[in-house]
This record gives structure tokens, C-alpha cells and sequence, in this order.
């Protein structure tokens, strides 16, 4: 059942149940005004019966004063013995009490009077099948009424709902469109039918922004891998191809194995930066928590200095600084960098600053050799990176914006400075 449908027997339920509450009502309103106005003709011609039996004169020369309306009569009874009866069988009435009330076809009206010095039973009544007749029309008509009422409030309620339906239509339509071939820029327009609207279309739009940009970005980090690997790959294979021949020495089969560990360490730097990359662009929330920088920044200096025991390090690092931030996501931007540094220096050494101010926090790496080719210079952004520089400096650049900092770059006297402010 569609939702157009439901709302529909919404409109149903709730007006049809007002509507039948309302004609009950008003026709138990028409019933009650009429028997009020039947008491009232019963009331005053049955005063008059009374005057005119009781003051008429007797006998032949009495004289009976009868109201006009056919539907009124009397019957006089001694007893339950018919005395004088009009419009009515004598007996008919003959067990009624007196007071008001309603036998068979009559409303009738009932009092004990003293008349010629007996007590006698004076009953007056209406005959009821024309007011009856009157009330079934009536009540046919009000049931005509209400379901003439209940049609209409159903087809403009439907009409009014297939308007407030239509732009959910269109965007149901339009997002299947798109599903079925390239974003490629498509986005959802609809009739504006009011702010809820409004405000859904801006939000579907704004999904298939991000959508789209994640498509890209899948492209661009497949590319990326792809070509990142066919290097490491291809070396590998070669170093394997040699170590295979048959008049290879033991020392080149040794060479070309540590060769191979070399481009397999590189695969697993690889790996672990596209899995961190992964992890800081997914939705997934990621908890910070208090970091002690300058503990983390020396502990891994000390291990790019195993890798690196060649490679001098020139150390400034203020004592005691705290961040709020992901541990092992800062370590792994601050294992980029420096690998970095002191895998490309040409002379041998590099120099990492560490110091605090009112705003920033500032971590400086800098190392003598080439100028990395920036897309933007002067300012890492987006997925700006380094030509042949491989993903480090994108994982550094995507956990410094996690961090809500900059990563800052300049080449000056053939020395590289890396410069990343972390808000104090």
C-alpha cells in the first residue's frame, strides 16, 4: 500500500467517524425539537379537552372545541371503560397512565380529572407516523449529506496529498535515474511544495555531493595504487627473475634478496598508509584524547634514527607538550615526514623543532636536498602531493586536517622545512 493510499484512509477514518458523530447528533437535535413541539400541541390541546368537558355545559348541548390538526385526538375513559373517543379505536389507549409518553403510533398525554363528579381518565394524543415518516426522510437525507461531505473531504484530501506527495515522486524517480548510471554532476530538483521539501532536497543533494566526491576519490586513490605498486612490483620481480638463474652467485642471490626486502618494507609502509587513509575519510567517528606530543615526537625519533643510523638528527623539542588528538595517527604523520627527511637529505643530517605558543603548537622537520613539487606552493591542500614523493605526505596532509591544523611547506637555499601548527 503506497503512502498516498494510507493517508487517504487516514482522511477516511478521522472525518468519516466526525462526520457520522455530527449527523447522529444533529439528527437526535431534529428528533428531539420535534417531540418537544408535539408535547407542546399535546400540552395545550389537552388543556382545552379538559376546559371544555369541564365548562361546556352538559349532556346533548356540550359543545367540543377540536384543534385543526388531523393528527391530534382524544379518548375519555371511566376507568378503562371508553367513554367518548375522536380520530382513535376507544380501547385503544384505555391501559395508559397518566403523564407523557409513547405507545405504538401515539404520543399521547394522559391526566386524571374530576368531571360530573366522577373521576374519568382524560387521554389526548398525536399520531406519529407522519412526524416518523418525516424524521426517516430526514435522517436518509443527513446520511446523503454526510457520505456527499465525506466523497468531498476524501478527493480534496487526495488531491491535497498527491501535491504534498508529487516532489517525493520526482525525487524518488530522479534518485533512480541517477543509480542507474554516473552522478556526473546530476542533482535532485523538485517541486517546492514547502520547507520540509526544501530542506530534504538540500540534504539529498548535499549526499550525492559527497557521494560523488567519494567516487572520485575511490578513482583517484585506485590510480594511486596502482601506480604506487607497479614499481616495487616490478622491482621485485626482477630481483626474484635473477636470484632464479642458474649462474647466479651466492652473493647476488644475497643482494637481490635484500633488495627485495627493501621493496617489500616499502609495499608495507604502502599498505599501512592507504588502510590510515581509509580509516581518517570514513564516517566513522574517532575518539581524541589527551596526547603528550613531546614524548611521542621523541619515541619516534628514536626509531627512524634505527633505520636511519647514518642520517644525524638535530633535536629541539620543548618538554611537556599536550594536544588533544589520535596517538597513533599523529606518530604515523610525524613517521612520514622524518622518513622522509632523511631518506632525501643531502648532507646527512635533518633538524626537528618542537615548541608552543599561545595559538599554535609547531612542529618543524627540516632536511637539505631538492625542492618537492607542490601543486599548491607554499601549502599542502585537499589531496596535494608531493610529485614522487609517493602517499606519505597525503597521510600526513589528511591527519593534520583531522587535527584541524596546517601543514605548511617552503623550499628556501636548497633547504626543505615542513612546518605542521596543531591549535594549542
Amino acid at each position: 500500500m503506497t503512502i498516498k493510499n494510507k493517508i487517504t484512509l487516514l482522511y477516511l477514518a478521522t472525518y468519516g467517524s466526525v462526520v457520522f458523530a455530527l449527523s447522529i447528533t444533529l439528527f437526535m437535535i431534529f428528533r428531539t425539537l420535534e417531540y418537544r413541539r408535539i408535547d407542546g400541541l399535546l400540552l395545550s390541546f389537552h388543556n382545552d379537552i379538559v376546559n371544555t368537558y369541564k365548562y361546556a355545559g352538559e349532556g346533548e348541548k356540550r359543545l367540543l372545541s377540536l384543534a385543526g390538526d388531523e393528527n391530534l385526538g382524544f379518548a375519555l375513559y371511566a376507568g378503562e371503560k371508553p367513554l367518548a373517543s375522536f380520530r382513535i379505536e376507544p380501547g385503544t389507549l384505555s391501559s395508559v397512565g397518566p403523564g407523557m409518553g409513547t405507545a405504538g403510533d401515539y404520543r399521547y398525554r394522559a391526566t386524571l380529572e374530576s368531571i360530573e363528579g366522577g373521576d374519568r381518565k382524560v387521554v389526548t394524543f398525536y399520531r406519529l407516523e407522519g412526524t416518523r415518516a418525516h424524521l426517516n426522510n430526514l435522517l436518509l437525507i443527513i446520511i446523503l449529506s454526510a457520505a456527499f461531505t465525506l466523497l468531498l473531504v476524501s478527493l480534496v484530501g487526495m488531491a491535497f496529498t498527491r501535491k504534498l506527495m508529487k516532489p517525493l515522486e520526482q525525487a524518488g524517480n530522479q534518485l533512480e535515474r541517477i543509480s542507474r548510471s554516473e552522478i556526473g554532476g546530476a542533482r535532485v530538483e523538485v517541486e517546492n511544495t514547502g520547507r520540509e521539501i526544501e530542506k530534504l532536497q538540500l540534504e539529498i543533494n548535499r549526499a550525492l555531493d559527497r557521494i560523488e566526491r567519494l567516487v572520485e576519490d575511490t578513482r583517484q586513490m585506485s590510480s594511486k595504487i596502482a601506480h604506487e605498486l607497479r614499481t616495487p612490483l616490478a622491482v621485485m620481480k626482477t630481483n626474484l627473475q635473477l636470484s632464479l638463474e642458474k649462474n647466479s652467485s651466492p652473493g647476488e642471490m644475497r643482494l637481490s634478496l635484500k633488495d627485495t626486502m627493501k621493496e617489500l618494507d616499502k609495499l608495507i609502509r604502502m599498505s599501512e598508509g592507504f588502510l590510515l587513509l581509509s580509516r581518517i575519510e570514513s564516517a566513522v567517528p574517532l575518539e581524541m584524547a589527551r596526547v603528550d606530543l613531546s614524548g611521542l615526537l621523541l619515541e619516534t625519533i628514536e626509531k627512524i634514527m634505527i633505520l636511519y643510523p647514518g642520517v644525524e638528527f638535530a633535536l629541539d623539542v620543548a618538554p611537556a607538550i599536550e594536544m588533544r588528538g589520535v596517538s597513533h595517527m599523529i606518530e604515523h604523520a610525524i613517521i612520514n615526514l622524518l622518513d622522509n627527511a632523511a631518506r632525501y637529505t643531502t648532507d646527512g643530517s635533518v633538524s626537528v623543532r618542537l615548541s608552543t605558543g599561545e595559538r599554535y603548537i609547531v612542529l618543524e622537520v627540516t632536511n637539505r636536498g631538492r625542492k618537492v613539487e607542490m601543486e599548491r606552493p607554499g601549502m599542502l591542500s585537499g589531496s596535494s602531493v608531493a610529485a614522487g614523493n609517493g602517499i606519505g605526505l597525503t597521510v600526513v596532509q589528511a591527519v593534520t586536517k583531522l587535527h584541524k591544523a596546517d601543514l605548511l611547506y617552503e623550499h628556501r637555499d636548497g633547504t626543505n622545512r615542513f612546518m605542521i601548527r596543531f591549535p594549542a
